[in-house]
């Protein structure tokens, strides 16, 4: 199964969306934050719009949604909206992974506390929970703690985040890829989820990782878009099924 195909306005809906989504879901605090898209293979993104305009992610409507360059300069949009300053840490993702199509960055309470005191992310749930593998590669963590705000930065920053699909940034937050809007969302909660469950962990004592048995057998080849005669859709399918169920939760439909 493949991502569904959309027209400009189609996709412009559904980052505003996953906008939405994010905020209702308490995924970051005040305005901050933004969800971006590649437009095919060119280098302009969509992007949620920051300025004089601008309103948080859990109020984002279809008109709140730039079109951007990778000079991080507007392409279109509202006069009263402007490309995030943080554009760059978009740019420089798609210009190391071609690969991918969306970014999202955005600020998890939990998250910025675990770097904040230097607590590492470890493999402590299987079947519970998405991120198994990550857990088990591990997360890059950016050592630093400003905004990506000009090419320098954005390059330094995907440099460290490299191949991995999630990464921390230390004392801010965190920035998510994947290959369509709704996948990068869905790995952004399954992110938040793994953070809170860890600092919870930590609030109670030492965590421990799962086995090593159970570790060897997450890092088994799997073919995600095989079909599956028992449980959730995986692949693409389960991707969408997660999306319908946090639209559902977050009022979306």
């Amino acid at each position: 199964m493949t991502m569904p195909q959309r027209t400009h306005r189609e996709t412009v809906d559904v980052v505003a969306r996953a906008c939405r989504i994010l905020g209702k879901l308490e995924l970051t605090h005040a305005a901050l934050g933004h969800v971006s898209y590649r437009l095919g293979d060119s280098e302009t993104m969509l992007i949620k719009g920051k300025g004089p305009g601008e309103v948080g992610l859990r109020y984002t409507r279809p008109q709140d949604i730039v079109q951007v360059d990778f000079h991080a300069e507007m392409v279109s949009g509202p006069a009263d909206l402007q490309p995030p300053s943080e554009s760059f840490l978009h740019i420089w993702l798609y210009r190391k992974n071609p690969h991918v199509r969306s970014v999202i960055h955005v600020h998890p309470e939990h998250a910025v506390l675990l770097t904040i005191c230097d607590k590492p992310i470890l493999p402590i749930y299987g079947s519970f929970g998405g991120l198994v593998r990550e857990a088990i590669e591990g997360i890059p963590t950016y050592p630093r703690s400003v905004r990506i705000s000009d090419d320098r930065l954005g390059e330094e920053f995907a440099t460290c985040m490299g191949s991995k699909q999630v990464a921390l940034m230390r004392g801010h937050g965190v920035s998510v890829v994947g290959s369509s809007v709704e996948d990068a969302t869905v790995r952004t909660i399954e992110l938040n989820q793994l953070v809170t469950m860890t600092y919870k962990a930590y609030l109670l004592g030492t965590p421990r990782a799962i086995p090593d048995d159970d570790i060897q057998t997450y890092l088994q080849p799997v073919d995600a878009d095989a079909p599956r005669p028992r449980g959730s859709a995986g692949g693409d399918a389960g991707t969408l099924a997660t999306w319908r169920y946090y639209s559902s939760l977050a009022g979306e439909d």
